[in-house]
């Protein structure tokens, strides 16, 4: 798969509203986004609190992939880079 060049090419919120149908804002507050910061890590999560609300392992990598592609596109982006490593953390949760 050729790597995204633009944010509509990412599609961020359809790989957030994949997990369940939950909106960038939804997803925002879940998991404890600050505008440059990550307010949660995966100690804050459990498995079945995360399968409960639709975020499989895929679908978290999926957006974690969504928010690298968004770091490297926006390299002046605050949270991008935080949110990709949080969600891949949290990720493992569920192996």
């Amino acid at each position: 798969m050729k790597a995204p060049r633009t944010l509509k090419e990412v599609d961020l919120p359809g790989r957030i509203r994949a997990a369940g149908g939950a909106n960038l804002k939804v997803a925002g507050e879940f998991f404890g986004w600050e505008p440059a910061s990550v307010a949660k890590t995966a100690a804050d999560f459990t498995k079945d609190q995360l399968l409960a609300r639709g975020w499989t392992k895929e679908r978290l990598l999926d957006a974690a992939e969504g928010y690298e592609y968004i770091a490297r596109i926006t390299p002046n982006n605050p949270s991008a880079a935080g949110r990709a490593g949080q969600l891949r953390e949290i990720a493992k949760l569920l192996d």
